[in-house]
């Protein structure tokens, strides 16, 4: 279990990645056709819209810090930790979660919160 912990944790990192965000394929590989986030605005959207949003994303950067994964189960794995956005000369810090879902194929997420912290 602790190899999935790792895998979910960077499959969680790679989200983050520029490239892995501009890439509308794998996002939609990563999320679940059921994927719905609350961002730290409060706002809730789909995957779809995540899809249709990421890649024009691309000059935002991210440091993780503090990220730990625990099993719910064999089958869901909770991801949290402290997230710095940098986004032109804004940058905002949000405490954020995810639930990941073993699919058929891979791990996927399926749902993620971020909440503003200051």
């Amino acid at each position: 279990m602790n190899n999935d912990l790792n895998l979910v944790m960077r499959l969680e990192r790679e989200l983050l990645l520029p490239a892995t965000r501009a890439n509308q394929q794998r996002i939609n590989a990563l999320l679940c056709d059921d994927f719905q986030e609350v961002g730290a605005t409060g706002q809730s959207f789909g995957k779809e819209t995540v899809i249709d949003t990421l890649p024009a994303e691309s000059e935002t950067m991210f440091s993780v810090h503090e990220m730990r994964a625990q099993k719910i189960s064999n089958e869901v794995i909770l991801v949290t930790y402290r997230l710095e956005k940098r986004h032109a000369e804004t940058t905002t810090h949000s405490i954020r979660s995810s639930l990941w879902l073993r699919g058929p194929n891979s791990w996927q997420m399926r749902y993620h919160q971020g909440t503003l912290t200051r």
